[in-house]
């Protein structure tokens, strides 16, 4: 609801407010329940505070995605639903078939690929968002709707945009299910889900007014989840290297 009245300032912070004061009472209550829904020790865990924080930042980015480049396919380039839904094709089967990807990524390696998919994801989405400008300032001079530019460079970048995406919110799943106990997957990945759905919500938001820039906030926002999560790399993929470097030990 604050998202929705950033028109009116007062309104949105007056929603906003609220929002805060429920969330510290909330808090307030877990920590003197004997039996909290949410174990807050659970946001000591680095590794799994560091991948939910990124694949929420990936999801919002992904609901931009699939909200812009079918809307900029049928508005911008003219195409029909069904001509716009089957070109779109192409980025959702990339998307759906870096799932399997991400389930064989080992769990010490889960920040690294993180990283990589979000760098390579916000470049994507930054040349998605580039080609969708284009399109649109040459449309605006075109004879004919759809008659400026075809979608090629369009559905190019977003497909590996949607692969490097749908890579990252597997991995947000799996990996942090991987770095928790195990008595406590249920929990953590309640949560996760929680924070990955509340972001998408407020991805979609500037989608609808500006698709262009909502592009280009999500790029910026796959770029500075990277960069938070490359100082973590460095020492995650050592660990995983001499895991994999250790001889076989050998059967008595």
């Amino acid at each position: 609801m604050a998202v929705e009245s950033v028109g009116v300032w007062w309104q949105a912070g007056a929603w906003a407010a609220g929002a805060l004061g429920l969330g510290v009472l909330f808090l307030r209550a877990e920590r003197r329940s004997r039996a909290p829904l949410i174990d807050l020790t659970l946001f000591r865990n680095a590794p799994y505070v560091a991948l939910t924080s990124a694949g929420a930042v990936a999801n919002a980015a992904t609901v931009v995605l699939l909200f812009v480049v079918p809307f900029v396919l049928q508005e911008v380039q003219g195409l029909s639903v069904l001509g716009a839904g089957t070109a779109f094709l192409i980025p959702a089967t990339a998307m759906a078939a870096a799932g399997p990807v991400a389930g064989r990524v080992p769990a010490g390696a889960a920040e690294p690929v993180m990283a990589a998919c979000l760098g390579l994801a916000a470049a994507a989405l930054a040349a998605t968002a580039a080609a969708a400008t284009t399109a649109s300032a040459a449309a605006a001079t075109a004879p004919q709707p759809g008659a400026a530019s075809g979608p090629a460079v369009l559905l190019a970048a977003a497909t590996v945009a949607a692969a490097s995406l749908g890579v990252a919110g597997a991995l947000t799943l799996t990996g942090t299910q991987a770095v928790v106990p195990p008595d406590r997957v249920g929990e953590a990945s309640g949560l996760t889900k929680c924070a990955i759905t509340v972001t998408a919500g407020l991805g979609l938001a500037p989608a609808g007014t500006e698709p262009g820039g909502a592009l280009r906030l999500a790029s910026a926002g796959c770029a500075a989840a990277c960069l938070v999560l490359l100082p973590r790399s460095g020492p995650a993929l050592r660990r995983v290297s001499r895991r994999w470097s250790r001889p076989p030990r050998s059967p008595r």
